[in-house]
């Protein structure tokens, strides 16, 4: 097999590899309400079932990062399959709510080895510009794919499978995965990466568990409880220890200086903001679907997915083009300000309202997605050289996780307090004043205590639970847009303008790498 045609094998596999953890990410949406008919799985016990994998996720991003860039890229990428697919049968083996928390952070020290090792060793492998920018197209394109297919997948093995399934899945396509990955993906790693920063591991690991866990326990034990705040603290004074240690140490865990590039920290910063209005949001209408208009889990995913990805196999291939005319700057501020755009469209339903209005709000989401994603990877991939692209990839994962993270705590936080607002405190008709109060306390709560009701106070909960998460949904939805809003701004002052930086010609081409996509797909 010739060098080139091997170099695009290769990246089936980088692609099937992010498949999987995208997959898995999506796929677990759809199935919410299942757990908690089935698990009895508490608001809180939902929420860290996705953020228990995300605190883990992005708590190792830098550290697995640093372990391609040291010990090999290929090496570090099949360990973390093996984990997350082991990790995948035993979750679709749990029985309690907390099994499940448990394994949920198990995969996430996979999917942490997984990411990072996929989008550097395309940079490693595709050192020709114009193919570079294809594969970089062809990477982001994946993320979209897996979008898709995770919650429709998720929705037709509900429909004939349990719950568990959504993670049984994972393993043979993981085993597959294994076994064309080393025959396939060449080893890779930094000649110069010196010794491994332990202290800078820990320490950055330290912190963003800290940050990430007060974020998700602030909208449950309330933002001045003790533990929280001592939490916010404590992140706070680990990130200035750690910044501290890497600026001292010979070979840093995080190149500080790099970091500090207007590019890097930027486009970064913007991901972050932009993946915290834009997963926040979503994370809601996705439950709004089937808990308040009563969508099954398939159609929910069809209804959401349908739209994000057609917009994004028509735009994202463009994307590199628009790169080029426009520059990176004027790509992710658009971007940011279109999920701001999207976020107040959804924010117009209503309980009875038509779907016409969240495609609409879907269709201006996928649009965002298109052109922000690729725009600010490239920005961040190209702001270091290839050789530190295991580092340049965790920053770009980790601000992503670290944005999904946040997103779902805040955003759920003021859906919730929404909610709680919105629920009328007496009044139900046929309701007695402990029902009505549990009621009050969520969604899920309101429907677990309907279940015991007759019919007409159990109607009366439903309608008033419905009304209630709409509008503590709609407020939460204005505030995502006004953060969207603050990333636009932010990506415009800050990112600097003009071609992205050049290693190794690396901002050549854009225009004739779009073009060579576009024929591809077409």
């Amino acid at each position: 097999m010739d060098t080139d045609r091997r170099r695009w094998f290769t990246l089936s596999v980088l692609c099937l590899s992010l498949l999987i953890v995208g997959i898995d990410n999506s796929i677990l949406n759809v199935a919410l309400p299942t757990l908690v008919r089935t698990l009895g799985a508490t608001p809180s016990q939902l929420q860290w079932i996705i953020d228990g994998y995300v605190l883990v996720f992005a708590g190792l991003l830098l550290t697995a990062g640093k372990l391609g860039d040291r010990l090999g890229r290929k090496g570090v990428m099949l360990a973390g399959l093996a984990v997350f697919g082991a990790s995948s049968l035993a979750a679709s083996l749990a029985t309690t709510p907390d099994q499940l928390i448990v394994w949920r952070c198990v995969m996430g020290i996979g999917a942490a080895l997984i990411m990072p090792a996929t989008l550097s060793i395309l940079v490693n492998v595709f050192t020709e510009p114009r193919q570079r920018r294809r594969a970089i197209a062809y990477w982001s394109l994946m993320n979209a794919t897996a979008t898709f297919i995770g919650p429709v997948s998720g929705g037709l093995l509900l429909r004939r499978f349990w719950w568990g399934s959504c993670f049984l899945v994972n393993v043979p396509v993981v085993l597959v995965t294994l076994v064309l990955g080393q025959i396939l993906v060449p080893s890779t790693r930094d000649p110069n990466a010196g010794r491994f920063d332990v202290p800078g591991a820990a320490l950055s690991s330290a912190a963003l568990g800290a940050l990430l866990w007060a974020f998700i326990e602030g909208p449950v034990r309330g933002w001045s409880d003790v533990l929280v705040v001592g939490s916010f603290i404590a992140a706070a004074g680990l990130s200035l220890l750690f910044v501290a240690w890497e600026l001292r140490v010979g070979d840093p865990m995080l190149d500080i200086a790099g970091f500090r590039t207007p590019q890097m920290s930027a486009a970064a910063t913007t991901m972050t903001i932009a993946f915290c209005a834009m997963i926040g949001s979503m994370y809601l209408v996705v439950l709004s679907l089937q808990l308040v208009k009563g969508y099954t889990p398939l159609a929910a995913a069809l209804a959401t997915s349908g739209p994000i990805v057609t917009v994004n196999f028509v735009v994202m291939p463009l994307t590199p083009r628009l790169v080029e005319r426009f520059g990176s700057r004027w790509m992710v501020t658009a971007g940011t300000g279109l999920i701001a755009c999207a976020s107040l469209v959804i924010a117009t339903t209503t309980v009875d309202s038509p779907y016409v209005i969240l495609f609409v709000g879907f269709a201006l989401m996928a649009l965002a997605f298109s052109i922000f994603i690729p725009a600010s990877t490239e920005a961040v991939m190209t702001a270091v050289p290839a050789e530190r692209a295991g580092s340049a990839s965790a920053i770009n994962q980790m601000a992503r996780q670290l944005g999904q993270a946040l997103g779902i705590a805040v955003i759920g936080s003021v859906a919730a307090s929404g909610y709680r607002s919105g629920f009328p405190s007496r009044g139900v008709t046929g309701a007695t004043a402990q029902a009505v109060a549990e009621a009050r306390q969520s969604i899920t709560g309101a429907i677990g205590v309907s279940r015991g009701l007759p019919a007409a106070p159990r109607q009366a909960i439903l309608e008033a639970a419905h009304l209630a998460f709409v509008h503590g949904m709609r407020l939460a939805l204005v505030v995502a847009a006004v953060l969207a809003v603050l990333g636009a701004i932010f990506a415009a002052r800050a990112i600097p303008s003009g071609r992205l930086a050049d290693h190794d010609d690396l901002g050549d081409d854009l225009r004739a790498a779009g073009e060579l996509v576009v024929d591809d797909l077409l």
